[in-house]
């Protein structure tokens, strides 16, 4: 019997993918142009030049890296348009950002960036002059002049906190413009992060001088309400601040918060908690302006006196609502509003620290620049990737705040356009070179065209003209009548359909008149029958595009359920296999927190351990601290008590020498002169003049003499024929000075034997042999046994005694 065999597991099939219809999705190159700034120095050397229209040539100068390096050539790049030193900015402004202004009337997002090195004219094209004003100068000229007629009254919008924005009836915006009025102004923060001794930017204290730009976009819904918001943001060291900040006037004074970027409902990133200020005219959006480069983040350096030092961001949100059927109020249902949005970026110039001597915080804001620059390059190649190869590789938006916040737009959120502004000096050329080749980039990524979200609520169109002219006739009429059943006229725009005028008049009052009135009916009918053919064509037109619509919305229908059920499907399984994820998970958490509580409990034993060992380490430290100073103690004392015992026994010894000197000389004086006197022969008495001296033995004349060890003569024997020795019995006496007593000099015990060279010596018969003992070996080491030395005679030890040897 074959044993049970578990049955294989059988994954689910997957239904197969419907096939859907295939959409083309029209895209939109990134735009590029190039602008060259005029040369500083006339006749300067030059590093680029305008070949044509939308052509440019690079050469590299002498100077240059490349040159050195010996990869120098001449290279051109291609733009949408170059703009030369001569073009102005009413030409640059009419063909780079009329067609971005126009989508914003029209509902669409736009995206323009000034980009280029240090001192390239970037601020000066986005920015102006009074008189010849930049991009966001004439951005809101034109902007007001298309919508002036058509804008809504102040706080009919407001901003939700959400990047969203809601409609208020005229009563509520009555009521926030009495508050407002009431309310004191805050104050914009005196001084900001901006460096000392700036100048104020160029028009902010008189706009006497300006001149505007009169232009104007025609295609503007009249039946729409409009609504300008501006915000002004700026990117320093990779931190978001809101430079339209506003403080109280009193209270302490504090710099500018960071902001943070987030993602609304629709996947829209915004900046949260920005000011957005609501604007009715361009001095209004120039005033904002003004109040936001007086603490936009600039310094001076060496290629340039004024540089910006932060990524600017001037974005101008335009609100559209339609109103309603009598053409009078706004609509105020929140998915009516359409909110378009144009940024104009003024990026900060890239730098290299070896050409503007930068140090502390120059260097600091150069790096963040330049890793913003790099970020903001490594997503554009990434994106030309995926789209050459088709591949999904993940863009690193999040890796800046720059890129982070224009995500939308790469991602097909609206158009995006790039101002390339390069300086002809052939000493920028490295930098010139790294803009165009990132300009060359730039200009190969496509981005999807976004089409405008517009809710078409069926309202007819033209009625806020209806509207304009029924108020009209209606003031005339009440200037006619006097106001007599004027107010209760109503307006009604509802369409009107009619066949053919009104019915001629029927009757005749001649009697040939009857045909005329039959040939007035004919016409009529005539006329009647053919607007009713017309009508009928109107209707079944109609009708069928209405059938064709709904054919094709069934078809749509008919694929997004198939869509439908297919992501059904695959939804199932995948929550399927996030279930089972989700329990390895919990298992690997178990798993996890069981291996991070013996992590922590092998932590706390290896704490416990290096504590103890610390505690060890310390006391075995201390230990030997106390012993060095136990040691060093030691030797202090031993030192003094050899000093001391020293000295004791230094004292000791001259005593004891004088003694023995003294002795001796008695002796000899006895030996020396015990000839001339009679001494009977007895045993010599021991001295009394010395407690230390030991008893005297006399010693017969006839006693043999030792061998002398010392000097060796001595030991010679005498010739025979020797003479006898002369004696000289004379003996002298001497007196120490200031004693009394006189000392005879003459052996008492001893010999006096010739030499042989015919001298004489003394030979002491009785010699005292002295027993010392080492003090200090018996002091250091009380409680070791005794050396085999002690007690040792001195001469037997290498210490010997020595005779004095008296002179004869």
């Amino acid at each position: 019997m074959k044993p049970d065999r578990t049955p294989m597991q059988r994954r689910p099939r997957l239904p197969p993918k419907p096939r859907t219809v295939e959409r083309k999705v029209e895209q939109d190159p990134v735009e590029v142009f190039c602008r060259i700034r005029p040369a500083e120095i006339p006749g300067q050397e030059e590093c680029i030049a305008e070949v044509d229209s939308r052509t440019v040539k690079l050469t590299p100068p002498n100077s240059s890296f490349a040159y050195r390096n010996g990869s120098a050539k001449e290279q051109l790049y291609k733009f949408e348009r170059v703009f030369g030193p001569s073009s102005s900015q009413k030409e640059l402004f009419s063909r780079v950002a009329m067609p971005l202004v126009s989508d914003l009337v029209n509902g669409r997002n736009g995206l323009l960036f000034a980009y280029g090195v240090t001192g390239s004219g970037k601020t000066y094209t986005m920015q102006g002059t009074p008189q010849d004003g930049g991009i966001i100068r004439r951005t809101l000229d034109v902007l007001f002049n298309s919508i002036q007629d058509y804008q809504a009254s102040r706080f009919t919008f407001r901003p939700d906190g959400m990047n969203g924005f809601d409609a208020q009836s005229e009563v509520e915006a009555q009521n926030d413009r009495r508050k407002a009025a009431a309310t004191p102004r805050l104050r914009p923060m005196a001084g900001g992060r901006t460096t000392r001794g700036r100048k104020d930017p160029p028009g902010s204290q008189d706009s006497s001088q300006r001149i505007p730009d009169t232009s104007r976009i025609n295609s503007v819904d009249e039946d729409n309400v409009y609504s300008v918001f501006i915000s002004y943001i700026e990117i320093y060291n990779n931190y978001l601040y809101d430079l339209l900040e506003e403080l109280p006037e009193t209270g302490p004074s504090r710099g500018l918060q960071t902001k943070i970027i987030r993602e609304d409902a629709q996947h829209n990133m915004y900046v949260h908690a920005c000011t957005e200020v609501e604007v009715k005219s361009p001095e209004d959006g120039l005033e904002v302006l003004y109040r936001g480069l007086k603490r936009r983040k600039i310094a001076s350096t060496r290629l340039n006196c004024e540089s910006s030092r932060s990524h600017s961001i001037f974005t101008i949100r335009l609100l559209q609502a339609p109103l309603d059927a009598q053409g009078e109020d706004v609509v105020t249902d929140k998915s009516a509003i359409v909110v378009s949005q144009l940024s104009l970026v003024d990026l900060a110039g890239s730098e290299r620290n070896l050409r503007t001597k930068a140090a502390g915080d120059r260097i600091k804001e150069a790096g963040n620049i330049n890793n913003s620059l790099m970020n903001l390059r490594i997503c554009i190649e990434i994106l030309r990737e995926n789209q050459e190869t088709g591949g999904n590789k993940k863009v690193p938006y999040r890796d800046s705040k720059l890129t982070h916040y224009f995500k939308n737009f790469f991602d097909g959120d609206g158009k995006v356009r790039m101002v390339v502004c390069v300086n002809p000096r052939s000493d920028d050329y490295d930098e010139t070179l790294t803009v165009m080749k990132f300009a060359e980039l730039a200009s190969e990524v496509q981005i999807q065209r976004s089409q405008p979200a517009r809710r078409d609520l069926g309202l007819p169109p033209g009625r806020r003209r209806a509207n304009q002219l029924f108020k009209e006739v209606r003031k005339k009429l009440e200037d006619e009548v006097e106001g007599a059943g004027v107010e209760a006229l109503e307006v009604d725009l509802a369409p009107i359909y009619s066949l053919a005028p009104d019915w001629p008049v029927l009757t005749s009052s001649t009697p040939g008149g009857l045909e005329e009135v039959i040939s007035r009916l004919k016409a009529h009918l005539r006329k009647r029958l053919q607007s009713r053919e017309r009508l009928e064509k109107n209707f079944w037109g109609t009708v069928a595009a209405m059938r064709s619509g709904i054919a094709e919305m069934e078809k749509e229908n008919l694929v997004m359920k198939k869509e439908l059920t297919s992501m059904r499907a695959l939804y199932s399984d995948a929550m399927g296999r996030v279930r089972s994820l989700e329990n390895l998970l919990h298992n690997a958490e178990s798993a996890n927190e069981s291996l991070q509580r013996k992590l922590e409990d092998q932590a706390f034993l290896r704490d416990e351990c290096e504590a103890v060992k610390e505690e060890r380490d310390m006391a075995k430290v201390q230990s030997q601290i106390e012993k060095q100073r136990m040691k060093a103690k030691l030797r202090t004392k031993l030192e003094q008590e050899k000093m001391k015992l020293k000295s004791t026994l230094n004292t000791e010894l001259h005593h004891q020498k004088s003694k023995i000197y003294q002795s001796q000389v008695k002796a000899l004086k006895q030996a020396l002169f015990s000839d001339k006197q009679t001494v009977p022969t007895a045993p010599l008495q021991p001295s009394t003049t010395s407690s230390s001296d030991t008893d005297l033995t006399a010693i017969p004349d006839k006693t043999p003499i030792k061998a002398s060890t010392s000097d060796p003569k001595l030991n010679m024997t005498p010739a025979s024929h020797r003479t006898p020795a002369v004696v000289n019995l004379r003996h002298r006496r001497s007196r120490s000075q200031g004693s009394d007593v006189w000392i005879d000099h003459r052996p008492t015990q001893g010999e006096v034997l010739p030499t042989a060279g015919g001298g004489a010596q003394v030979v002491l018969r009785d010699v005292e042999i002295l027993h010392q003992r080492d003090p200090l070996h018996h002091q250091s080491t009380p409680n070791r046994k005794r050396s085999s030395t002690e007690g040792t005679p001195l001469q037997d030890r290498g210490v010997w005694g020595s005779q004095k040897r008296p002179r004869v």
